[in-house]
């Protein structure tokens, strides 16, 4: 997690390189229509990190890269939460801030001392969800890392990849994904 060299407002008037021809990437025509959003809400502070967190894309042959996209968004969301962060502390009432970020480390420290294998609900029926095992190492490297013991960055987390299972025998993806967005959220509002 890199501090952006870059003002937001210029971040988001760039454009990400796009896929091969003959490769999927984001569908074009969302990306841009995002990233134009942000450019017009940014002066009016319309605008949130959780907002570009929970974006998501079409996607098409030949469109934007989905690791460069992904790239500059980081960038983009790390950037606003700096900035969401400042206002707060220079706000006289302080407590809001505080109060989101202790609940979020209240939910993430919960999850965190769940047992490996039970942290998670199952998935249902044939539908797809995550190898258990991979959630629960990446869960087991939050722990250290919030101890202090080793390093983890939003990025880190952003780009967790988890083997897919079927049914019971994976978690449910929804639930890991929600609280890997509070853990991004908790690790950005430190920075």
């Amino acid at each position: 997690m890199s501090t952006p060299t870059v003002p937001v407002e210029e971040l988001v008037r760039e454009r990400p390189a796009r896929a091969g021809a003959l490769r999927r990437g984001y569908k074009v025509a969302d990306v841009d229509l995002f990233l134009d959003h942000l450019a017009t809400a940014l002066p009016a502070g319309r605008v949130a990190s959780a907002q570009v967190r929970a974006v998501g894309f079409g996607s098409q042959l030949g469109g934007y890269d989905v690791a460069d996209t992904d790239a500059l968004l980081a960038e983009v969301e790390d950037a606003l939460a700096q900035r969401e962060r400042s206002h707060a502390l220079a706000q006289d009432d302080q407590r809001s801030w505080t109060d989101r970020r202790s609940a979020l480390g209240q939910a993430v420290a919960g999850r965190l001392k769940e047992r490996r294998g039970e942290r998670f609900p199952r998935a249902r029926g044939l539908r797809r969800g995550y190898h258990p095992r991979d959630v629960d190492d990446l869960c087991e490297l939050l722990v250290q890392h919030f101890r202090g013991s080793r390093t983890l960055t939003a990025d880190d987390v952003r780009d967790a990849l988890f083997r897919p299972r079927r049914g019971a025998r994976g978690y449910r993806e929804a639930p890991v994904d929600a609280f890997l967005d509070r853990v991004v959220e908790l690790m950005v509002s430190y920075r």
